[in-house]
């Protein structure tokens, strides 16, 4: 795995078509310092789909302890597992904090800056 604990977007492409299907995928934060949601978008394929995989309520403190890699490999893992980014207009998801992490290429695209301050997503 690369070391990847600063990064908050990443790029992977998950199996699908031909190819598969290219995401870029950002991290939400309860607060400046706590995931609790990965957030999906592609614009390959027909039309951009776009989807949220958040923590529930109860799984939140878990989420905020993990780092931004393993909630986004747990979060593809469970895309995967789940088919998710077939059901895109069933809405964002509950993160399954057992799901198994992907170990697939996760490449960052771009660096967190400590003059910005992550947004943050709530559950609801």
């Amino acid at each position: 795995m690369i070391h990847t604990s600063d990064k908050t977007s990443f790029l992977c492409t998950l199996p699908g078509a031909a190819r598969g299907l290219a995401y870029s995928i950002t991290v939400g934060f309860i607060d400046p310092e706590h995931p609790n949601c990965v957030h999906f978008t592609s614009f390959v394929g027909e039309g951009r789909r776009s989807f949220r995989v958040l923590a529930s309520e109860s799984d939140v403190p878990s989420a905020a302890t993990c780092s931004i890699e393993i909630l986004c490999r747990m979060a593809i893992g469970q895309v995967i597992r789940d088919s998710l980014y077939a059901k895109t207009v069933e809405g964002d998801h509950v993160l399954d904090m057992r799901a198994q992490p992907w170990e697939g290429e996760l490449r960052p695209a771009g660096s967190r800056s400590a003059s910005r301050s992550p947004r943050p997503h709530s559950l609801g």
